[in-house]
């Protein structure tokens, strides 16, 4: 028995055979803003808290973070360049990603991505203004 497709789902898939596979699925974009956000956590307690006794601590925390984000950009270059066009970010949050779980929204996968960093900056934010008010 035939099932009756839409000719836009063949236009769209279509469009899609021809885009390149990313080595992580999720857009730079994403990885950049994660990087952003943990950078900020840092930042903002080093600022807000910063002796000398801390100086060495938090650049070895620098450090980890920064190795965290480039080893994988690292990686991503090894791979080299897939045939095809790279997603964009607009099709990326328009499209959405698949997990193990099922199919994620560009702005599901946002939120899912970005909520740990964003969270621990105000976290960061919240514990130096209380250090400033006491």
């Amino acid at each position: 028995m035939s099932y009756h497709q839409p000719v836009t789902a063949f236009r769209a898939a279509a469009a899609q055979r021809n885009r390149a596979d990313r080595v992580f699925d999720l857009h730079p974009a994403l990885h950049v803003a994660l990087f952003g956000g943990f950078a900020a956590f840092l930042a903002i307690l080093a600022a807000g808290l910063m002796t000398r006794e801390l100086i060495i601590p938090m650049a070895i925390c620098f450090v980890f973070i920064v190795a965290a984000f480039v080893t994988p950009a690292l990686w991503a270059r090894v791979a080299g360049d897939q045939p095809g066009r790279v997603q964009t970010l607009d099709e990326f949050m328009a499209e959405g990603v698949e997990t193990a779980t099922g199919h994620l929204s560009g702005g599901a996968a946002a939120v899912q991505v970005l909520i740990l960093p964003v969270l621990l900056t105000l976290w960061a934010l919240a514990i130096v203004t209380i250090r400033a008010l006491v």
